[in-house]
């Protein structure tokens, strides 16, 4: 199976840019015979809106909106399944027996999955929500989600496989004042026997711009050391599963975890690997400030190996 992580740096509320933009990255690294393809949180829209009315004008009706289009006419084009992060506003379908307030607003994180032929495949609202995200989002009423997807290979026969879908924060804690061990994300993951997680990801680090600008295409070891201890359960299990990771990079304005008017910076790093049986093997992975198109094989060995130490429970090359 071979799939692309989509890594760059949206601009806050500039929906068009950033799809001329996105498409302009997969025109130029041209990535063929794809049978997934990943985008970040939020990818089209930015992430660090402060509140609701800063990201109204922005949010998309349920599985119709902007997000959804590129999404169906790349799946379309590229012949892959297509997952992409969207702010959504909560529009029940016409055949649903909910109704709203017309005057209520019901918004959720999502991310959307989208066939080849447009079928939605998945839809998932982000669960454990961050600081930023309660401003103007609800948690999932659902919860976390599992489903099958089927992936019809280029080389190969029809292959069907269970996928758990995440957005950033369900990595950690709930609200972090859950116990740091309850890892319910990947508790469900395991529960559900997934064989690949997809995680959209707008995941920001402490670094300065300066430091970011100086090591653009290195990846940040520390924000990798971290998901990895928080995939812990699966690095433990005794079954390999997928990860793929696609984090955003880049600059915004606004408030950080602080409320200090300095703005917010991406970690970038998007990675594809397998967890399990004490290792991590990772196929490819992107640096802080590298924009771009990382494109691995399942069925090809992974690049580098991470291996649990049973002492210190650490992980080392």
């Amino acid at each position: 199976m071979r799939i692309a992580c989509l890594q760059f740096s949206p601009e806050l509320g500039k929906v068009s840019e950033n799809i001329i933009r996105v498409n302009n990255i997969l025109h130029t690294f041209n990535p063929e015979n794809l049978d997934l393809l990943v985008l970040p949180e939020l990818a089209l829209t930015g992430y660090n809106y402060p509140s609701l009315p800063s990201i109204l004008p922005h949010l998309e009706p349920t599985a119709t909106g902007p997000s959804t289009t590129w999404a169906k006419t790349t799946a379309a084009r590229l012949k892959c399944i297509v997952t992409v992060g969207y702010p959504e506003l909560y529009t029940p379908s016409p055949t649903s027996s909910i109704s709203l307030p017309s005057d209520e607003i019901v918004a959720y994180n999502s991310t959307i999955t989208i066939s080849p032929t447009g079928q939605i495949l998945a839809h998932y609202r982000k669960t454990h929500l961050y600081y930023t995200d309660e401003t103007w989002a609800q948690e999932s009423p659902e919860g976390w989600l599992s489903t099958p997807l089927t992936f019809i290979p280029k080389t190969g026969p029809e292959k069907s496989i269970k996928a758990s879908f995440g957005i950033c924060m369900d990595l950690n804690p709930y609200r972090f004042t859950a116990p740091w061990t309850a890892y319910e994300f990947l508790a469900h993951a395991q529960a559900s026997e997934s064989e690949i997680l997809i995680l959209s990801m707008a995941w920001l680090t402490n670094q300065p711009s300066s430091e970011l600008a100086m090591q653009a295409r290195e990846p940040d070891l520390d924000t990798l050391s971290y998901w990895i201890e928080r995939l812990k359960p699966l690095v433990e299990g005794d079954k390999e599963v997928v990860i793929v990771c696609a984090n955003r990079c880049g600059e915004e304005e606004g408030k950080n975890s602080l409320g200090v008017e300095e703005g917010v910076r991406y970690a970038g790093t998007s990675w594809s690997g397998k967890v399990g049986r004490e290792k991590v093997k990772i196929w490819d992975i992107m640096g802080r400030r590298e924009e771009g198109v990382t494109v691995v094989d399942t069925e090809e060995e992974p690049q580098w190996t991470l291996r649990m130490q049973p002492q210190e429970k650490d992980y080392t090359g």
